[in-house]
């Protein structure tokens, strides 16, 4: 009785689909520097899980979504004040670099991205 309960609880478990980890999954701290424009220079911190981004900050100011590719090609959008800039840029293993565009305020810049943490 008992190898039919182990190959009912290995089907059971088995039959879920795995998540499928990203290389760059984990906390990563952001500086966003500003080349052009009156915005300011920020730091924010933003988490990746399974290759999709999100922000990792409790206060409700910026929000952050987009995409990690297993290449650690970064399509991102990161907002404030119910304005969208865009991000696109490189990570590797432990550190990243791209540019940014706030349409909206005319600014653009570059970030820097240094993982905190897997």
């Amino acid at each position: 009785t008992a190898i039919p309960l182990v190959l009912a609880l290995l089907a059971l478990f088995g039959a879920a689909p795995a998540q499928a980890r990203s290389p760059y999954d984990g906390l990563w701290s952001v500086s966003l520097g500003v080349d052009q424009g009156s915005c300011g220079d920020h730091t924010i911190e933003l988490f990746i899980r399974n290759g999709e981004i999100s922000h990792a900050g409790d206060r409700g100011f910026f929000t952050a979504d987009g995409r990690v590719s297993d290449q650690g090609r970064v399509a991102a959008s990161i907002g404030a004040l119910g304005l969208t800039a865009s991000a696109d840029g490189q990570l590797s293993d432990r550190q990243g670099s791209g540019t940014w565009m706030f349409p909206e305020w005319g600014c653009s810049g570059r970030w820097l991205a240094e993982r905190r943490s897997t």
